[in-house]
């Protein structure tokens, strides 16, 4: 059976101008993949325009009783993009806000140990933080409503040391080893509410995953990611299956395909993600060792397509159930019916 181990992470992603690759059990003190020598076709060219080229972005899923969303901060250096969507599970109803950021130093920090990042436009403000040292993390939002859509508030609160928090990273040739990928995953318990129209709504108990992304792009850049966050027979389970056209060459020994069940990580191995009828139509997610086999079913879909100069971004996000199987690195089978998900596609020219 297919098998990727876990090691300790080391120091400094980037060091001598290569970098660390591999699957690794916690996370460096920096996401920090500046410096790696002559990223762009072998040639040499200055640090300051291979920076330029790095895009960061940081997403992170929840799932409460009532609604599942993505909050999601993306970098493309010249600007930001906040964007926030969510579902009502039990009437479907969809919720979507986003704001343009002007240019700052940095919109997504590269310390682990504790960091903020947010948009904090008045009718836009979406923050997510963590502090490690004092063993939380936190996700906020307040964004006020228009003729399309309600003004909504919302607050998620985790403690670090909760039995569902998992810490892993991910450091892959981005497809070569000229270039990199790197990736912080981590799940947790969390607690807290959403409020519509300012209606009283009380705490309840819930699940998230975030991650933080950051990678030497190509001028097209695509990805297509599969999050599915919930209970199975009395289990926590998250997972993340990921494929793009940054993948290593490489992709079962590198990838960000991770399953976690109950605080316990499972490496995955690369899958393929195909969508014969549409995009809006079923989706069938698979690998080649037997370890995943999943379909996805939409139920609700956001389109979002933003033009700025050179900047071209499309994305889709949709909410939708899972149906298949997948086993865990003890050989468990885990067969999901109706479990809840996001799907998200987006592609990039820059």
């Amino acid at each position: 059976m297919y098998c990727r181990q876990f090691t300790d992470p080391p120091e400094n992603i980037v060091e001598k101008h290569k970098a660390h690759f591999g699957t690794f059990s916690n996370v460096s003190p920096k996401i920090d993949i500046r410096g790696m020598r002559a990223p762009y076709a072998g040639i040499p060219f200055p640090t300051f325009i291979t920076k330029i080229r790095i895009k960061s972005r940081i997403n992170y899923v929840f799932a409460l009783d009532n609604y599942i969303g993505l909050a999601q901060i993306l970098d493309f250096k010249a600007l930001g993009l906040a964007e926030i969507i969510f579902w009502n599970k039990e009437t479907g109803k969809k919720y979507v806000y986003h704001s343009i950021m002007p240019p700052r130093r940095r919109f997504i920090p590269i310390i682990t140990k504790r960091g903020i990042c947010a948009s904090y436009r008045k009718s836009r403000f979406i923050k997510i933080s963590w502090g490690r040292n004092h063993r939380h993390g936190a996700m906020t939002f307040s964004v006020k409503g228009d003729n399309a859509r309600p003004k909504a508030e919302g607050y998620f609160y985790s403690k670090i040391d909760d039995s569902f928090h998992t810490d892993c990273m991910f450091v892959n040739p981005s497809p070569t080893q000229s270039r990199c990928s790197v990736t912080w995953f981590n799940t947790m318990d969390i607690k807290g509410h959403i409020a519509i129209n300012g209606e009283e709504a009380d705490d309840s108990n819930g699940l998230a995953i975030m991650t933080l992304n950051r990678a030497y792009v190509k001028v097209h850049s695509k990805i297509k990611v599969a999050y599915g966050l919930g209970i199975y027979k009395d289990k926590k389970i998250a997972f993340e299956l990921k494929n793009s056209n940054l993948d290593a060459a490489d992709a079962d020994r590198y990838n960000d395909n991770i399953l976690v069940v109950d605080g316990k990580q499972t490496a995955l191995p690369s899958v393929y993600m195909t969508h014969p009828f549409g995009i809006d139509k079923a989706w069938v997610i698979q690998d080649t060792e037997s370890m995943v086999d999943l379909s996805f079913t939409p139920l609700s879909s956001n389109s979002r397509t933003l033009n700025i100069i050179a900047l071209r971004s499309s994305d889709n996000t949709i909410y939708g159930t899972f149906d298949g199987v997948l086993l865990t690195a003890d050989g468990e089978k885990l067969t999901l019916k109706n479990f809840p998900g996001i799907l998200y596609r987006n592609l990039i020219r820059i």
